[in-house]
């Protein structure tokens, strides 16, 4: 068994840390594809939505795991901050979709499509600042 975690540990840790990289370069990409349906009017492939997930469940299986965590209990900020950009990339990347609705299948006029991907962006902002003043990073020191 002991063998085993230890195949595990050594074939997960290059994808944790290919994700970890791909985390903090999404909101990027994201940016990049709004900026360009805005520009030019033409949809975008639309796979930040894919991303997110996916970036999402090996940081999932990283909380999770006693062993895939360790880089995350001795780096304390790297989680916090991953869930952070992974929050937004998602705000970014359901903007997009609603830009690209709007650029595919004009389901929106443009100023419309791009008030309701502020509206989503700001929804998600707000959730990701009650969901931290919920559960703070750092304990608040008592009075």
């Amino acid at each position: 068994m002991n063998v085993l975690k230890w195949f595990f540990i050594i074939l997960l840790y290059p994808i944790m840390f290919v994700m970890m990289v791909l985390t903090l370069i999404m909101p990027f990409m994201a940016y990049d594809d709004l900026k360009n349906v805005l520009t030019y009017e033409v949809p975008s492939s639309g796979s930040t939505l894919t991303m997110v997930g996916f970036c999402s469940f090996f940081i999932y299986l990283a909380m999770k795991s006693k062993w895939l965590g360790m880089p995350y209990r001795k780096i304390t900020i790297l989680l916090p901050m991953l869930q952070m950009i992974i929050y937004t990339s998602l705000a970014l990347a359901i903007g997009g979709t609603i830009l690209n609705k709007w650029a595919d299948q004009a389901m929106f006029s443009k100023g419309t499509a791009i008030a309701l991907a502020l509206l989503a962006f700001v929804a998600i902002r707000l959730f990701l600042s009650f969901l931290y003043w919920k559960n703070p990073i750092a304990q608040r020191k008592s009075q």
